[in-house]
């Protein structure tokens, strides 16, 4: 299929342009790394809270107060972030009505959006006095250069961070559903607490093992005084919902300790969704805590009907799956593909890939491309059945579209041609590459049984979300023939940031490269080979995609990192394919033939330290730990890649406490080393 597109980017200009996709498929083996994965794998745990601050404004001076508890009893950090921070006096006020002088303890710093930062102040306070503190923001009015007091935006953000000991309450939160993030349903979170020692392994690999807590984890010797749901909808609407423990609300149980709040999206976009419980302990000590997740929902426009034909041409069986969807529309795409041996359906494979809706005869439809000789190895024949069939957003991986099993129709031709396939004595006894990507296009055809003719031994560099610079440049000597893919400061998804890198190669006549990425340029990288004939298909031998700092599993401060792009007036926005919920959606769409061609590296500050060390202060008190200042270790993985190990002490970029990891001159020489280059 070809897929038409026209992209806009500051050194091509206007470029419409063409990308063939592939067929994807694999063994019954696979069925479970495509399963549309459980919200629980997208929670996020938190030991702080993240709260807005709305000045209000008295004559020619501006305030705030509030009375916020401390929990912790080791250390305890209040970082501040505002573009009125010039201007602003910050007193806090300990239980026992004793000033806090935060001028001594006042650390200058910044939050990390990626490439870009922002100014951010933390006060570390070691063994603070347990109980509720008063906190002010106070000043004169005067203009800012990127916010008006006016505005309905927060004036500034409050991150207030409880250190971890093993009895510190921990707050978790996760979707409702992935399978309903459509206009007119009901979307929201999932909430409930446990206490550190409970908390759940976020080192394990295993995304079942690492999100799922025990139901006696869960904290029942708690009194919670308030769950509260806040959401941002798409135009800026603010809603305060009540989370409730009814059983309904999607919160499981009547009075099991888990709450649930939602509201009904009315509008397509990114919803803001901030979860947070105030309570006590059974000490009678006050706590609150706060999660922050971003929510794409789409309009949903596909329906399947749940009828299907196919026809066999050669080895290829071209199977027409009916929907009601526009002609044009494109559409992830997945199902299992199942044959009769004897009286017994059994499996023979799955298929993928991006398709197109096109104008049937009697009604839409999607082609779903099958080689035969994966029923062949499965000893399998007609009746066919498709099941766990769904159709997912292209930009979001959000499912659109999904049906439990739809029978294959067969004319009969197709049924006799398909029997005198399966019973020739020439058949494949190992899977071939044509039966996992499709029948290569002419165009990434290879000359012969060498391919050293075919590839030309470049590398593309990617950098990440919203970088203003190429970080790899600052080694360019590491790398031979290198070129420096450069979109600046964009807030782009995988899907469209792979059409803007092979257009580049295109732009640069280069028919043959590896890709090596940073942060988001890793997922980046195996999106474009996963979904599209490229340059990447030419060399044979080599790591084809590289990777550092890559959050392939999503980031678990996307939301607020967004918020505060927001209020300082800078940053690239939200984007959903960074979202632990997003990248989880992703990765369910792809397949181990380019899993298994991805090698990746990760680095973190220094770990196993007593009272923890960070590469970035302030996000530090979002991020799960250990992590890079960005990415997290726990959401690093992809599984089924070549993990090649974490680096202690190397950070994400540049003014974090470590030097970043794209520098470290060996790596390089490693990467640059073993890149496909033939």
């Amino acid at each position: 299929m070809w897929r038409a597109l026209c992209v806009v980017v500051a050194w091509l200009g206007v470029v419409c342009a063409s990308m063939e996709t592939k067929k994807l498929a694999g063994p019954p083996s696979e069925f479970p790394f495509h399963e549309l994965p459980d919200p629980v794998q997208g929670t996020l745990s938190s030991l702080s809270a993240f709260i807005s601050v709305d000045l209000e404004v008295t004559g020619d001076e501006m305030a705030w107060k509030a009375e916020i508890p401390v929990d912790a009893e080791e250390v305890f950090m209040l970082t501040l972030l505002s573009p009125l921070e010039d201007d602003l006096t910050i007193t806090l006020i300990d239980p026992t009505g004793k000033d806090v002088d935060l001028a001594s303890l006042a650390q200058a710093g910044t939050f990390p959006l990626d490439e870009i930062t922002v100014p951010a102040t933390n006060y570390v306070l070691s063994r603070p006095v347990v109980g509720m503190y008063q906190v002010e923001l106070s000043g004169p009015v005067r203009g800012a250069p990127y916010h008006t007091l006016s505005s309905s935006e927060p004036d500034a953000y409050l991150i207030w961070f409880n250190y971890a000991t093993s009895d510190s309450v921990v707050l978790h939160t996760h979707l409702n559903t992935y399978e309903n993030l459509h206009v007119g349903q009901q979307v929201g979170l999932v909430s409930y607490l446990t206490d550190a020692a409970d908390r759940a392994d976020t080192s394990n690999p295993n995304w079942t093992e690492r999100f799922l807590i025990s139901e006696k984890a869960r904290l029942r010797d708690v009194v919670i005084v308030g769950a509260e749901l806040s959401v941002v909808m798409p135009d800026g609407t603010e809603i305060n919902e009540v989370m409730h423990d009814d059983g309904l609300h999607n919160d499981g149980d009547d009075d099991d300790d888990i709450y649930g709040g939602h509201v009904t999206a009315s509008e397509p976009g990114l919803y803001t969704m901030q979860s947070t419980f105030y309570g006590k302990d059974d000490e009678g000590t006050v706590f609150v805590r706060s999660t922050q997740h971003l929510i794409q929902v789409v309009t949903d426009t596909a329906e399947l009907t749940g009828t299907a034909e196919g026809t066999l041409n050669g080895d290829r069986l071209f199977v027409n799956v009916a929907v009601t969807s526009p002609v044009g529309a494109s559409y992830k795409a997945y199902a299992q593909v199942w044959g009769t041996q004897g009286d017994t359906m059994v499996a023979a494979c799955w298929v993928g890939g991006i398709v197109a809706v096109s104008n049937g005869q009697d009604a839409p439809y999607v082609q779903l491309e099958v080689d035969a000789n994966w029923l062949h190895m499965a000893g399998v024949d007609a009746p066919i059945e498709l099941r766990e069939v769904r159709l997912q957003d292209v930009a979001t991986s959000i499912p659109v579209a999904t049906a439990s099993s739809i029978a294959v129709t067969l004319p009969t031709g197709t049924v006799t041609a398909l029997a005198t396939f399966l019973s020739s004595e020439v058949r494949v006894t190992d899977i071939t590459e044509r039966m996992r990507i499709g029948v290569r296009p002419a165009s990434f055809r290879l000359s012969g049984n060498s391919t050293a003719q075919d590839a030309s031994g470049e590398l593309i560099l990617l950098h990440g979300y919203c970088a203003e610079r190429n970080p790899w440049q600052e080694r360019e000597q590491d790398f031979s023939n290198g070129n420096y893919f450069l979109n600046p400061k964009a807030s782009v998804g995988h899907d469209a940031f792979a059409v803007l890198v092979n257009k580049y190669a295109q732009s640069l006549e280069l028919k043959s490269y590896a890709l090596i990425g940073h942060s988001q340029g890793g997922p980046v990288s195996v999106h474009l080979g996963n979904f599209y004939w490229s340059g990447l298909d030419i060399p044979q031998s080599g790591r084809l995609i590289q990777s550092v700092g890559s959050p392939y599993s999503g980031c678990s401060a996307a939301g607020s990192a967004a918020n505060i792009g927001k209020l300082f007036g800078v940053g690239c926005g939200a984007n959903h394919d960074l979202t632990v919920d997003g990248s989880r959606l992703w990765i369910s769409g792809i397949s181990m033939y380019y899993r298994q061609r991805t090698f990746y590296w990760t680095s973190t500050y220094l770990r196993n330290q007593a009272l923890g060390d960070y590469c970035n202060l302030a996000i530090n008190a979002i991020l799960e730990w250990p992590n890079d200042g960005t990415s997290e270790l726990a959401f690093t993985n992809l599984p089924n890649a070549y993990s090649m190990g974490n680096t202690d002490q190397q950070c994400h970029t540049v003014g974090m406490k470590y030097k970043p990891h794209y520098l470290d001159e060996r790596r390089n020489a490693d990467m640059n080393r073993n890149a496909a280059r033939v």
